[in-house]
């Protein structure tokens, strides 16, 4: 995937699907999802009524992008070269598994990726550089991110 010219290439070793948002310029978190719901129930027995509730809430991250700004869905334990050249700036989410539209986890916004570095996307939602000439999975500190 991708562009003869670039040098720039993601490892994803979350164990997750991501999907990363990328672009020459930053870019901008355009809208907020929230979903809420509550739940209420109640009993009645010879010991007496009960009454549980319970409410949960959660709020995902979603982009809007217009046209210009491009992303690749990256399953897990999996890598990819990026189209285009020079330096970037990524946003990248957590993919649900249950719906490729959302998004249930940020990892990052605007990380800067300078023009012909490469970087991973750790197990632990880190991102680090890759090694020059180390393989996609080694980081500059020599750590294997290997799934």
């Amino acid at each position: 995937m991708g562009n003869e010219n670039s040098n720039t290439h993601v490892a994803n070793a979350t164990g997750k699907p991501l999907r990363i948002y990328y672009h020459v310029e930053m870019m901008t978190l355009n809208e907020l999802v929230v979903e809420a719901g509550a739940e209420i129930g109640g009993s009645i027995s010879e010991t007496g009524a009960s009454v549980s509730s319970k409410v949960s809430s959660n709020v995902k991250s979603v982009f809007k992008p217009d046209s210009r700004i491009r992303y690749i869905r990256l399953p897990a334990n999996d890598c990819c070269k990026f189209s285009g050249e020079g330096k970037l700036f990524v946003s990248v989410f957590v993919e649900d598994n249950h719906n490729e539209k959302a998004c249930v986890h940020t990892i990052s916004e605007n990380f800067h990726i300078p023009s012909d570095r490469s970087f991973i996307v750790t197990a632990n939602h880190n991102i680090k550089f890759q090694k020059y000439d180390a393989g996609p999975w080694i980081d500059d500190e020599g750590n294997d991110h290997r799934p």
